[in-house]
């Protein structure tokens, strides 16, 4: 159900008055267990959490949910950890930490279906079906239960929905709580307690951020490269550290600024670059405290309109402008995160024909060192080279690798090189098997040559019977 306010700017928004009107997939008005009053694409808290306990009993051998705290009001914390756990090799982690904002709706909804369109597709085929095999996903869906409850309390009673804090209030004259993402103890900032963005008594005094510290610290000790999202709302765009020092030495500048490009390729969400001057200095985040203490590439991945339900977005925005392609976004993260900061950079590659016969797989493909990128990749050049592994991702220290040969280029776009190869059986040992591809562009303007994001398909070798022959004397 639209309110009168949202039906105006969806109205504005179908004009094309804001925005031209694009068609997503996913339908709209998602039915929820139980949802938001207003909001039926957003489950509340209720039936947030039977949802992660449901996807931790129906998928045992993938999902761990496990409590990594628990909020000012005593509510846990959950942590959903998404892997195929009887196989164990080097997995690159990606961390998705939503809901620090208590009104940011759609980054908490979004994450939870982004676990469970994961699980519904594993090991049927699919595009993606392979990834939790060889990823380990990290959520913290519901980072402020307290505060979630507070702004749904506000939906329930009708009113604005502006509480997006948690609720440790310290303030005499008005209820106000702590802002979580200014609470981490990176350049953490003190401000008045009865300030609507107060960041709390001390750095990291609130359980919260205590309880998403200790866990990113745990996970930063292990020797697998890491990715960390802050998913929040208010505007389309993605930032990255350093929020409190637009000028801070960084020698990862361009890899964060590239790797936001090719994270957000073809969303809302443009990228912004440290030091950009619009944005006002911002203390004690989430992704200067992941980046600058731990050494984990980070970014917030922004999603919503002011014109659209500002930090709550309406559903109508949710589900035609944001859940199809922030989800894609969030799969391009995954993928990413094997190498942040050198596969933003490298191209894709694309598998458009899979044939076999009894001797033999023949596969047709293509890598773009241009295209999938927000408006395009700023650094690009011709294809240098397609190599594929077997049954071990191209990261793993055992895996083999094969280059793909007689490359051609294509002849309108130099950044773009075809493939066709045969690979005989021989290579392969019968059954069922995984083959990965990656492509690597050229060494060009002083850069040097950077690998892509990995793709995989999974094929059948058939078991080849032989009859001996029998000679009569």
């Amino acid at each position: 159900m639209l309110t009168k306010k949202s039906a105006f700017y969806h109205l504005l928004f179908s004009l094309g008055i804001i925005l031209l009107l694009t068609f997503s997939t996913v339908q709209a008005g998602y039915q929820s267990q139980s949802s938001i009053p207003g909001y039926v694409c957003y489950r509340d808290s209720a039936s947030i959490i039977q949802s992660l306990q449901t996807l931790a009993s129906d998928y045992p051998e993938l999902v761990q949910l496990s409590s990594i705290g628990n909020s000012w009001e005593g509510q846990p914390i959950y942590a959903l950890l998404l892997t195929n756990q009887s196989k164990i090799e080097p997995k690159p982690h990606l961390v998705l930490v939503s809901g620090l904002r208590a009104n940011a709706f759609a980054p908490v909804e979004l994450s939870l279906r982004f676990a469970e369109e994961l699980l519904a597709s594993y090991d049927n085929n699919s595009d993606n079906g392979w990834l939790l095999d060889h990823f380990e996903l990290h959520l913290i869906v519901l980072a402020n239960p307290d505060g979630r409850a507070r702004a749904e309390s506000q939906a329930q009673d009708g009113d604005d929905i502006t509480w997006q804090n948690n609720t440790h209030n310290t303030c005499l004259s008005q209820d106000i709580g702590v802002r979580l993402n200014q609470n981490f103890p990176y350049e953490w900032d003190v401000s008045n307690a009865c300030d609507p963005a107060y960041s709390g008594p001390s750095a990291e005094s609130e359980s919260e951020t205590q309880a998403i510290s200790n866990y990113l610290q745990e996970l930063a000790t292990q020797p697998e490269p890491i990715l960390l999202l802050h998913l929040d709302s208010y505007q389309n765009e993605f930032l990255s550290p350093y929020l409190s020092n637009p000028t801070a030495a960084n020698p990862h500048i361009n890899d964060l600024y590239t790797l936001a490009e090719k994270i957000g390729y073809n969303t809302l969400s443009g990228p912004v670059r440290q030091g950009d001057t619009e944005h006002q200095p911002s203390y004690g985040t989430l992704i200067d405290y992941s980046f600058g203490n731990l050494g984990i590439p980070s970014l917030v991945f922004s999603m919503g309109d002011f014109l659209a339900g500002e930090n709550s977005s309406y559903c109508w925005y949710f589900d035609e402008y944001l859940l199809e392609k922030n989800l894609s976004a969030l799969f391009r993260a995954l993928k990413v995160s094997a190498d942040p900061y050198h596969q933003s950079y490298g191209p894709e590659i694309e598998i458009l024909a899979i044939s076999q016969n009894m001797y033999r797989i023949f596969i047709e493909g293509s890598a773009n060192d241009f295209e999938a990128w927000f408006g395009g990749a700023d650094l690009y050049s011709q294809v240098k080279s397609i190599k594929f592994s077997i049954d071990l991702p191209p990261w793993h220290p055992q895996a083999t690798s094969y280059t793909i040969p007689n490359l051609t280029q294509d002849p309108e776009q130099n950044y773009i090189s075809h493939f066709s190869y045969d690979i005989d059986y021989s290579l392969f040992s019968p059954g069922e098997l995984r083959i990965f591809f990656q492509a690597w562009d050229m060494e060009a303007n002083g850069n040097q040559s950077n690998p892509g994001l990995v793709e995989a398909i999974d094929i059948f070798i058939p078991y080849r019977q032989f009859i001996p022959m029998i000679s009569r004397k």
